[in-house]
């Protein structure tokens, strides 16, 4: 066959409707629900992102605002940052799937804090206080600078903070109290 008389075989492609629409407007309504409920709990942006990583979840300000506004969906989000997302909102597992139609992780319950904040019945589900940590708060307590950490509600928050390497003597303790100090209220 001669390249003049090749004619391309012609197929007519059937138009495939984008679901970018529906996926646009899914991820403004998710970006509302996150938003609403945020506010709700009287959280700015710098406190949500503060209590996202009390739950081990690092996100910037930028991404939570690009997440209300729908400029990131929700459904791109990895599971533990939806989880996270779900917990310091408040939501249980039932209420997130149902209110976002997302997977939520089976094992995955509202952090106590957070669902308490909203009114929750919440069982007392207290830390254990490591040994260390009640040495600091009796070496260090006295101190004014230092008095709070005598505070159970401290210690709370200081034993659920997610560390890579934990504190593991007074001094340590001391220090993440200092840090703590900072960026955390407890509640």
């Amino acid at each position: 066959m001669t390249l003049s008389a090749y004619r391309p075989y012609r197929t007519v492609i059937p138009m495939v409707t984008s679901s970018a629409p529906d996926q646009d407007a899914r991820a403004e309504e998710h970006g509302r629900l996150i938003k609403e409920r945020r506010l709700d709990l009287g959280l700015n942006r710098p406190s949500f992102v503060a209590e996202m990583a009390r739950h081990g979840q690092d996100i910037t300000p930028d991404y939570l605002n690009k997440l209300e506004g729908g400029r990131a969906p929700l459904s791109r989000a990895s599971l533990p940052v939806r989880e996270a997302l779900r917990a310091v909102l408040g939501f249980s597992s039932e209420q997130w799937q149902e209110a976002t139609g997302l997977y939520v992780a089976p094992t995955a319950s509202p952090h106590p804090a957070s669902a308490a904040a909203l009114g929750y019945d919440v069982p007392d589900t207290r830390p254990e206080i490591p040994e260390a940590l009640q040495e600091a708060a009796r070496l260090y307590g006295d101190n004014p600078a230092f008095s709070d950490l005598r505070l159970p509600k401290w210690q709370e928050l200081l034993a659920n903070l997610p560390y890579k390497n934990g504190p593991r003597d007074a001094q340590e303790w001391l220090k993440a109290f200092v840090e703590a100090q900072g960026k955390y209220e407890p509640r």
